[in-house]
């Protein structure tokens, strides 16, 4: 018995659900039973086309069954999506025109991480453990803290039509539309975050629609905790005391009206004036020659264009850098992270036209888990004599 094969069988059984048996499995594999049995105990090798149908079957990664790891090059997705009042649903329209966007973001990647990008670090599934990691006053610098804080990427790409997050291999990726509504996209990096916190890039199938109000919620938690609201008198507050808060914590006027109505407190007249508005008029209204609430008009373009501007992570970037540096990946890819021009990418052109042409290939060839998996197959194929 091959241990490595008996691994295998041990996976599949794993993920065969409840009630299924070892017949209906050969069936709908189109197996003899008697193959498949001796299969899974490890006394014969599954074929490539056996286990395909099998992960198909049961609905999981390929990849996993035959080595037990992640696949480091699988992607998993989950969009914001908009509700929809007149179907009654959650809608993501723009999908179609996104996926383009979302494959690039995934190839640059595989370029830059040939054997796949490194795992993130697990995130807490407590929104208030999430923000005593991110620190007091997160806000400020949103992305670069939940990079730095959280370990998890954070992308701004124009002509998006709304936000994702990716699981590529075991990285978390989170993308943004980038727009000068700062709070928006604040809002939908703690629903992305929430994604992953809540275990929602880990199972099979892509995160979809039911799993859209529990992200919600937690972005809610994240960013405006029971704690903070209650600590305020909002029965007290004016217009200038509600733009200070909406400024300080980085949401909307409508996120804050949601979350008011939703703990029940009571507002003042003035605040329920102030939250009928919309946000960048709310906070405008109250810059002030004497630099208002907010620090004056300078702070207020400047958190609107970090927020509309097109951003990779700095580890991408320098790991692109460096394979375009040495003739491993196309400067096409940094080009189009940087958002200028091939010509302006410098990288190093052989004589040999061969050499240059088999550099530059590998970054199209293909993901390299596949060569080892077939490697894999073909020793482990064959049956036991």
């Amino acid at each position: 018995m091959d241990d490595e094969l008996q691994a295998v069988g041990d996976r599949i059984r794993s993920h065969m659900p409840p009630g299924m048996n070892q017949r209906q499995l050969a069936n709908r594999t189109n197996m003899k039973t008697d193959a498949l049995s001796r299969a899974l105990n490890g006394q014969r090798g599954f074929s490539s086309v056996e286990l395909a149908r099998i992960a198909e079957e049961l609905g999981t990664d390929l990849y996993w069954l035959v080595t037990g790891e992640p696949d480091p090059h699988r992607v998993r997705v989950a969009a914001r999506h908009s509700w929809d009042g007149g179907q009654g649903m959650r809608i993501n329209p723009g999908r179609p025109n996104d996926d383009e966007l979302l494959a690039q973001v995934a190839e640059t990647y595989y370029a830059a991480f040939p054997e796949g990008p490194s795992p993130s670090l697990p995130l807490p599934d407590s929104a208030s453990v999430m923000r005593e990691a991110l620190g007091e006053n997160f806000v400020r610098d949103y992305g670069a803290v939940v990079e730095s804080q959280l370990r998890v990427d954070v992308v701004r790409l124009p002509m998006l039509s709304t936000d994702y997050s990716l699981s590529i291999g075991s990285r978390a990726v989170v993308i943004l539309a980038t727009t000068p509504y700062w709070f928006r996209s604040n809002w939908s990096l703690a629903h992305e975050l929430a994604h992953f916190a809540l275990g929602h890039h880990s199972g099979d199938f892509e995160p979809g629609e039911t799993e859209e109000a529990p992200a919600d919620r937690f972005a809610a938690e994240l960013l405006l905790p029971e704690e903070l609201i209650g600590g305020q008198d909002w029965q007290q507050m004016d217009e200038r005391d509600v733009a200070e808060f909406l400024w300080r914590t980085g949401v909307s006027t409508m996120a804050l009206k949601n979350r008011l109505a939703s703990l029940g407190v009571l507002v003042s007249a003035e605040v329920v004036a102030a939250l009928k508005g919309s946000t960048p008029a709310l906070i405008r209204a109250n810059v002030g020659e004497d630099h208002g609430v907010i620090g004056g008009a300078n702070r207020l373009i400047a958190r609107q264009q970090q927020s509309a501007a097109r951003v990779f992570p700095s580890a991408l970037v320098d790991a692109l850098q460096r394979r375009v540096e040495a003739g491993a990946a196309s400067p096409e890819y940094l080009a189009w992270v940087l958002g200028v021009t091939v010509d302006e990418i410098d990288f190093p052109e052989p004589d040999d036209e061969s050499q240059f042409d088999a550099a530059f290939g590998e970054a199209f060839a293909g993901r390299p888990s596949h060569a080892d998996l077939k490697d894999w197959l073909a020793t482990k194929s064959q049956p036991a004599q």
